[in-house]
């Protein structure tokens, strides 16, 4: 930073500096505004509006952020056991105790053990959050104890928003309080019908509620009562038909919002234009996302017949809601989806694989329609490789994605001769991309067009931080190597999953990579997990490093200095 622009900014009023920080995030405050000038220094020590991030924080800023911030200063954390920091919860409550953030308005918990989550919720009753998130890993469970600590927590007034993913046999064991505030409940579990009606009773100012699905028989006799609190609900994974879901969706007939995303036999136009007509007839926004796997030979014809009930006076006058239909050729599939898309995963299917009919007669694809899309897959070869579909996505005037941050490529043969990596930038927005997952499928260890072509997308996707590397094929069919694998991966990596055959396989890839932030080992299924003795014995030989063990994987937190730029 010049030494003009440092003396204009050091003559703002604190106040206008108050408000520039606002647009900045901890990081910026932190590691470097604060050693601007003896001014900034001093300022960054008193700003009280922090939002702390510790989320694929680096273990070496993550010392340095203990080191200085304030807890009073701190209105949002997020801490993390994710694979990318593992023991970091445990690390942070070595340093601090929650209820120390007495101005904490917003916590976020991923993938915390039952036992720090414990003491966590302890201290929240010294602290009056308006949002809290609790995110299990699968297969954790929680006691009995940290269950009633999380009604309790609940019935706090402060609290508006609440979100919570545990194993999904505990969710049936939680109570929900009597009473609370809540305003948006978030729960990513399937819950008894019984639980939905006593949230409801209990949160009499619930407007937002997202649920993956709610599980009832035909014993369930539905209520005469209504909650007109309700405006917005989401059925992530809904597995009711359509004869349940609409006696479910007359329970709520105040929603201006519903998202449901389930199997195809939810298909059913005339009877969804009578549910939403009659039931929710304040409804204004109505997205879905049906999917089949029947093995059918369909026509364009065919799709038609599925799309045509959708071309009424009420979807496209009354409503104005699109809708379109693909059917998949190979694998076989039928989807029926309200555009934009309403998930966030999406699988991409080139033209040449599909039958695509729309209830609108369009001559271009909508630029909105996948901007809901943040997590892709798709088939390397198959997208890439073959001349008429290259030539199809290269004739994009703007790309299909614009915010995808994790990518996810399959790949399963050779890339062609010819191949242009250049095809996905033209498919994909590059610039949001953090994330890239590489299936392999294929052993390509002698296979030098295949290995160039790789390297050739690395190049492409430079701002990715987490890559993993997934290899899928057997030792006794393959040919490929530890080394082989290490050849792909590209310096610029901070997190790295990749899948190991044993310890030696995990020495090489920590002493050549020594810029790794942390490191995800995973076993294949054939293989077994070297004992907890053996891990600690070899791990222990590196400095300051937490690890964390389940049944097929090791993750590990490394302490390493950045890298120099």
């Amino acid at each position: 930073m010049s030494t003009d622009i440092i003396s204009y900014l050091d003559n703002l009023p604190v106040e206008l500096l108050y408000h520039i920080l606002k647009f900045l995030d901890t990081d910026t405050i932190l590691l470097s505004f604060r050693y601007v000038c003896k001014r900034f220094y001093i300022i960054s020590n008193v700003y009280n509006q922090y939002e702390l991030n510790l989320n694929s924080c680096t273990k070496y800023n993550f010392y340095r952020f203990c080191r200085i911030i304030n807890p009073l200063n701190i209105i949002s954390l997020i801490l993390s056991d994710d694979d990318r920091t593992p023991g970091q919860i445990n690390l942070f409550l070595s340093f601090y105790k929650l209820k120390q953030f007495k101005y904490l308005r917003s916590l976020t918990l991923l993938e915390i053990e039952d036992s720090n989550l414990n003491i966590v919720l302890k201290d929240l009753s010294y602290v009056s959050l308006l949002s809290l998130t609790i995110k299990s890993r699968t297969f954790f469970t929680w006691t009995n104890q940290t269950l009633s600590c999380l009604s309790t927590i609940l019935e706090q007034s402060s609290l508006k928003q609440f979100t919570l993913s545990i194993w999904c046999f505990e969710i049936y064991d939680f109570i929900w309080p009597n009473q609370c505030q809540i305003e948006y409940v978030h729960i990513s579990n399937r819950i008894t019908f019984e639980q939905y009606c006593i949230i409801l009773e209990r949160c009499l100012y619930l407007k937002t509620f997202i649920i993956k699905d709610v599980l009832w028989n035909d014993t369930n006799m539905i209520t005469s009562n209504q909650y007109r609190q309700l405006k917005s609900l989401t059925l992530e994974d809904n597995r009711m038909d359509i004869f349940k879901l609409e006696q479910f969706l007359s329970l709520t007939p105040s929603l201006v919002y519903l998202k449901v995303i389930g199997m195809a036999y939810l298909v059913d136009s005339y009877r969804w234009e009578k549910i939403l007509r009659i039931k929710l007839s304040n409804l204004g926004k109505f997205e879905f996302f049906f999917q089949s796997w029947k093995d059918v030979n369909y026509d364009f014809s065919d799709i038609e017949s599925l799309i045509r009930p959708f071309q009424t006076s009420f979807w496209l006058e009354n409503k104005r809601w699109l809708v379109n239909c693909d059917y998949i050729i190979n694998p076989t599939e039928v989807i029926l989806y309200s555009i934009p898309i309403c998930k966030s995963y999406f699988q991409y299917h080139d033209q040449s694989n599909k039958i695509t009919c729309s209830n609108i007669t369009h001559t271009h694809l909508d630029e909105t329609m996948m901007n809901n899309v943040t997590e892709l897959r798709l088939n390397l070869v198959r997208t890439f490789c073959h001349g008429n579909i290259e030539k199809k996505i290269n004739s994009f005037p703007q790309p299909l994605f614009h915010n995808v941050t994790e990518l996810i490529l399959d790949l399963d043969d050779q890339c062609s001769l010819n191949a242009s990596s250049q095809t996905l930038s033209n498919l994909i927005n590059l610039v949001h991309l953090s994330q890239l997952s590489l299936n392999l499928n294929y052993d390509y260890s002698l296979d030098l067009n295949t290995r160039a072509y790789l390297k050739n997308i690395f190049k492409q996707i430079s701002n990715i931080r987490t890559l993993e590397i997934c290899n899928n094929l057997s030792t006794i069919y393959s040919n490929i190597t530890i080394e082989d694998i290490c050849s792909l991966i590209p310096s610029y990596i901070e997190h790295l999953k990749i899948t190991v055959k044993n310890i030696n396989d995990m020495k090489i890839i920590i002493d050549r990579f020594e810029y790794l932030s942390s490191i995800t080992f995973r076993f294949s299924f054939y293989k077994s997990i070297p004992s907890a003795k053996i891990i600690e014995s070899f791990l222990n030989i590196k400095k300051d490093l937490t690890y964390r063990k389940d049944d097929c994987s090791i993750r590990v937190w490394l302490n390493r200095f950045p890298k120099s730029k």
